[in-house]
């Protein structure tokens, strides 16, 4: 009975035993995400946000007050230039006419009155009746009426033109986009002209007026390519050129930004004034290079990785290069040197020995789990397959 006690003993201290290391070796282990290097074009961009318009509009106003009497156009409408678009009722108008003509055949009146008194003067005056200051006064008072006669016609040229400012005509051919009155609306033309219509030159050809963040603003230039989409056509993407990089720049919550306008073709009509476009400039790009995730340059290995690589390299990388993390064949970690080149926020263009298409790099590391094992993904991260994409914004 005692030797079944003593072996039954023995076999639990074991077990036990067996328990512990098991535990340890599993606390220690550590576990590999992968991702794979591909090859494939890549590009550098920046992108921003604007709004679309037509290149040239023209705000249409009235120089004089009044009703809106009638309307002629209507959004949307096609107006060619002298268009007869609106009228002011011209009541008041055509009285200041009337005025201002009552005014000049009284001022014509007394120019010919203050003529005739002059001449009878004048005469008297070689004849000694009348005195010196009689003759000037008479002279001064026809100077006086011949002013006054020039200023009544010109009050009549006045008011006939403000009569003729009644009839609002189109200054050019274009669309009517905006229309800010009705009939029956009384507008003030007192410090400025109000606006009664806006009017796009030419909906064919557009432009967007993209803010862009001064951090990114060097790297745009006229001429450059660009690329948009707008909400109405989210499977769609269209083109442009950058015409203009204005140097007034605009703070927005602290962040400094300048307006790039990009020309863009609108011979389908799509586009319309307003749309909001999300613009994507392309800076640079490189074809058929080989390139990896974000996620693998941005590793952090651990310290023994590191004093690994350090034997391996003799010192420190070199300059301008970064490391890539695999495994050798006998499932040891492994630096690979290489030299990072363009990126557009999630994957990165990579060159370097050893580097090829379809290889496994490390993309996160966790310790703690099951064992290593090629393709193990960490317990403690998100899945991701494999030649994944990393988060945007670079490494």
């Amino acid at each position: 009975m005692k030797r079944i006690l003593l072996a039954l003993a023995v076999v639990a201290t074991v077990a036990v035993g067996i328990f512990f290391l098991t535990r340890d070796r599993s606390a220690n282990a550590t576990s590999y995400r992968f991702v794979s290097i591909s090859r494939g074009d890549i590009e550098s961009s920046v992108t921003a946000t604007g709004s679309l318009s037509a290149v040239r509009t023209v705000q249409v106003g009235t120089q004089v007050s009044g009703q809106i009497a009638e309307l002629y156009v209507d959004f949307n409408d096609r107006v060619r230039k002298g268009q007869l678009i609106a009228r002011l009722d011209p009541t008041l108008l055509e009285e200041a006419v009337r005025q201002a003509q009552a005014d000049l055949d009284r001022a014509a009146a007394d120019l010919a009155q203050k003529e005739f008194v002059f001449q009878q003067t004048d005469q008297m005056h070689q004849s000694g009746a009348v005195t010196e200051t009689e003759h000037k006064s008479a002279l001064f008072a026809l100077q006086m009426s011949r002013a006054g006669m020039k200023a009544s016609e010109a009050n009549l040229e006045r008011a006939r033109r403000n009569l003729q400012y009644a009839s609002i005509h189109a200054p050019i051919d274009g669309i009517i986009i905006e229309r800010n009155v009705d009939v029956g609306q009384t507008v003030a033309a007192s410090l400025s002209a109000p606006q009664l219509f806006l009017i796009a030159e030419d909906l064919s050809s557009m432009q967007i007026l993209a803010s862009v963040d001064e951090s990114d603003i060097g790297r745009i230039a006229p001429g450059q390519q660009a690329r948009f989409t707008v909400q109405a056509f989210t499977d769609r993407t269209f083109e442009g050129k950058v015409r203009q990089v204005r140097m007034q720049s605009a703070t927005t919550e602290n962040v400094v930004n300048y307006t790039v306008v990009v020309d863009v073709d609108n011979s389908d009509g799509a586009l319309l004034p307003g749309m909001t476009a999300t613009v994507t400039f392309r800076v640079a790009g490189a074809e058929n290079v080989l390139k990896v995730p974000n996620a693998a340059l941005r590793l952090r290995p651990t310290e023994a990785m590191l004093a690994a690589a350090a034997d391996d390299e003799t010192g420190e990388v070199p300059e301008g290069t970064t490391r890539l993390w695999t495994l050798d064949a006998q499932g040891q970690p492994r630096a690979l040197a290489v030299v990072a080149g363009l990126t557009d926020g999630q994957e990165t263009e990579v060159s370097g020995p050893g580097l090829r298409e379809g290889l496994r790099v490390i993309a996160a590391i966790t310790t703690g789990g099951p064992a290593a094992s090629e393709g193990v993904a960490s317990p403690f991260q998100t899945a991701q397959p494999q030649g994944g994409r990393g988060r945007r914004g670079g490494f």
